[in-house]
């Protein structure tokens, strides 16, 4: 029984760990996204 318990508390943490790393990337893709939005309104802002 112990085994089984410690295992769904490691797919729990693995899951954790792995949400905790797609918001904190979400943030830097959302900067990349904007900025490329940026570069292109400037370019064409150019003509």
């Amino acid at each position: 029984m112990t085994q089984k318990g410690q295992s769904l508390l490691e797919y729990a943490l693995v899951a954790a760990v792995v949400t905790a790393a797609v918001i904190a990337m979400s943030t830097y893709v959302f900067r990349s996204v904007q900025a490329t939005q940026q570069t292109i309104q400037t370019e064409f802002q150019k003509e």
